[in-house]
Parts: structure tokens; C-alpha cells; sequence
């Protein structure tokens, strides 16, 4: 069997295992007469159900979380969910269930509250096609068909119009280059077209015109992109941007940034773990071009969906490493956190809050040669 993909890309691990904008920085010492500038904290916030990575954290309409799925370690999937509600900051796992265990699925909030869930991996065989929504009303999960491909490493983007698009991901044997999309007034998945490029762990970012840019990712075993495209739900058509990202990349993630740009920062090249990235660039919308940024102060990779973006324009990054970092884009310059994680949390979750705060959740360390790594059930709030 091969784990790389999707899932893969956390499964081959753990088989083989080769608050306001006027915040003040304050430092902490490093050492005799050395002090390191830090932004906000980092702090323990209470414990997950489960040892989670790999799973999804989705910011309901009502402000609470829903963590769902994931795997503490090969072979130890999960169907259950966790709530995280941030009135008294705690988490409690309710008891509906998804409808089969899911690893590297995907989630979105829909217009109406409800949660679409689809693909991931439910055993180490192949990728998923079913699909199910989580009623927040009920805490119950609810199947509602089948992708109209298998997949996992894929993307989920909300459009304009309510619709869901899915991209890329791996369907068990190769990359995919296919799309389709989810109507919540049906309930049912429609191809729309194929990508310029087959990609599975890239990023799907919505641009503030409501196009979709598409970043990155593998298309082949080994075979790293750094090419882009643009979606245009208008058209239902894909555009191969002209330029390029600076390097290749994929486990990396990408946020849309306050002034319409976005910053694309960490994951690796075909090395994986040895080729991970402490590079960052910023692509603008308005010329079609990628520009670099100062460096991250960490190496960071298996990290989409662990940034957010802060009330004060800056981005909040929170996987990847034992410390967090934050990217002010006035000086495109990464300061860190003040607290540490105690791992290097791959495969995490990072959710904004309503408050401002940012909640990170699970993920995995490096482990051992004997045990491979271990996910945790550890949960944190970065604030100013």
C-alpha cells in the first residue's frame, strides 16, 4: 500500500516513520542577556476527547467550534466530534457521530449553518467518496451522498453563491486535476471542469472578487508544483497564472490578507522532511505576481489551516513547530509568540474566534523510531 498521498501524507509517517490592533510586542529571555521580541501568548486551554490530527475545526454561526474526526495514530481513526465553545472555554464531545471515521477530510460552513464533510480516509485502502452534513441544531451528522470522485488532500471552498468547490486530491492511485461542486439546496455534487494542473495537499484561497486561487501542490509522486491558478465561478473556468511561485510547495497553507493580497508561507519540496520551507512570498491579485517576504522564523510544513487572520491585519500561524509566529504585513517581518507548544504540531487546526483569540487544536510530534508519532489531545488559545 502506498500512504503517501492525502492521508499519505500523514499515514506514511505514522506507518514508516523515516486583542486589539494596538497590542504592545513584549520579550521573554533566551538566554543570559539575550531576549527574544514576542507578539500575544500562546496558552494551555483544556484537553480534546480524543488525541486528534488530521481533523477538521470548523467555526460555527453560533461561535462554537466543531472538531471532527481525525486519527491519534495509525490504525486509530475517529467518527466522533468535539464541541469548543468559547463562552466558558471548554470542550465537550457530543454524541452524534459522522456516519464512518475520517482522516485529512475536509469541512465547510455553509450559509445556512450546517456543515458539509467529505472524502478522507476512513482505513489505509483508499480515499473516501461520501459526504455528510452536521446540523449544529441537532449535533447530529447525516449522509448525503457521494463526491463524484474518491478523495483526500483535497480542498473545500465556500463560493458567492453558497456552493461548495472541491478541487484536486488524491484519489487512492494519482493525483486528481478534476473539480466539483456542492449544492446545499439539492444536496448534490456536480463536476465542473478540470484544473490546468492535477494537485493534492495545495491551497484554495477565495480572493476578495470571489475567485478562487489555487497554489502549489503535487501532481506526481515527487513531482512538487509552484505554479497557480485562478477559478472563475462565473465562468466555471480555470486560468494558469503566467508567473510562478518563487519555489515549489505543497503541505503549506495560504490566507488571504486585509488589503486583498496573499501570503503563502512554509510547506516543502519533493525532500518532504528534509526539504521543508522557511520561505514565504505575498501574490497580488491586481498584477498576477509573487513577491518574497522576510523569512519565517521556522521551518513549517503539513501546516494548511493553521493561520488565521488577526483583528489587526496581522496572521496568526500556529502549526508546524513548537512555537507560534505572526506575519505583520506592514513590515512583512514574523515575530514570535510568547508560550510553546512542547511539539511540533503537524497536521493541527487553527480557528479564529469571534473574540479575536485564535484556538489551536491537536496535531502530532516527531515521535520515535519504535512508536512513530503520536497525535495529541492538547488544546491552546493564542491572545493579545
Amino acid at each position: 500500500m502506498n500512504y503517501r498521498f492525502g492521508l499519505g501524507s500523514i499515514l506514511i509517517i505514522f506507518v514508516s516513520f523515516t486583542a486589539s490592533c494596538f497590542a504592545q510586542s513584549s520579550s521573554v529571555e533566551v538566554g543570559p542577556n539575550q531576549r527574544l521580541q514576542t507578539y500575544g501568548k500562546v496558552s494551555e486551554i483544556g484537553k480534546l476527547s480524543e488525541a486528534r490530527a488530521s481533523h477538521t475545526a470548523t467555526l460555527l454561526g453560533d461561535g462554537k467550534v466543531l472538531i471532527a474526526g481525525g486519527m491519534e495514530r495509525n490504525g486509530m481513526f475517529f467518527d466522533n466530534a468535539d464541541i469548543f465553545d468559547p463562552q466558558t472555554n471548554s470542550i465537550k464531545q457530543i454524541k452524534g457521530k459522522m456516519s464512518i471515521k475520517r482522516v485529512s477530510q475536509t469541512a465547510t460552513l455553509l450559509r445556512d449553518g450546517r456543515v458539509l464533510i467529505a472524502g478522507g480516509w476512513s482505513n489505509r485502502d483508499m480515499p473516501e467518496m461520501s459526504a455528510e452534513i452536521f446540523d449544529p441544531q441537532t449535533e447530529t451528522f447525516t449522509a448525503v451522498g457521494n463526491l463524484s470522485r474518491r478523495r483526500a488532500a483535497h480542498t473545500e471552498t465556500l463560493l458567492e453563491d453558497g456552493k461548495v468547490l472541491i478541487t484536486g486530491g488524491f484519489n487512492g492511485k494519482e493525483s486528481l486535476d478534476d473539480a466539483e461542486v456542492f449544492d446545499p439546496k439539492t444536496n448534490t455534487f456536480s463536476v465542473i471542469g478540470k484544473m490546468r494542473n492535477a494537485r493534492l495537499a495545495h491551497t484554495a484561497t477565495k480572493l476578495a472578487d470571489g475567485k478562487i486561487f489555487l497554489a502549489g501542490g503535487e501532481i506526481g509522486r515527487g513531482q512538487i508544483l509552484s505554479s497557480a491558478e485562478i477559478f472563475d465561478p462565473k465562468t466555471n473556468s480555470y486560468s494558469l497564472l503566467k508567473n510562478a511561485m518563487m519555489v515549489v510547495r505543497y503541505k503549506h497553507d495560504a490566507i488571504l490578507l486585509a488589503d486583498g493580497r496573499v501570503l503563502i508561507f512554509g510547506g516543502s519540496d519533493s525532500n518532504d522532511w528534509r526539504g521543508q520551507h522557511k520561505s514565504s512570498e505575498i501574490f497580488d491579485p491586481k498584477t498576477g505576481g509573487f513577491t518574497p517576504t522576510g523569512e519565517m522564523n521556522f521551518a513549517r510544513f503539513k501546516i494548511d489551516g493553521t493561520a488565521v487572520l488577526l483583528q489587526d491585519g496581522k496572521v496568526f500561524i500556529g502549526g508546524g513547530n513548537e512555537r507560534a509566529e505572526i506575519f505583520d504585513p506592514r513590515t512583512n517581518r514574523f515575530t514570535n509568540s510568547a508560550g510553546e507548544f512542547g511539539m511540533p504540531l503537524h497536521f493541527a487546526t487553527v480557528t479564529r474566534l469571534p473574540d479575536g483569540r485564535a484556538l489551536i487544536v491537536g496535531g502530532y510530534g516527531n515521535g520515535t523510531r519504535e512508536a512513530g508519532p503520536v497525535s495529541t489531545n492538547r488544546a491552546w488559545i493564542f491572545k493579545l
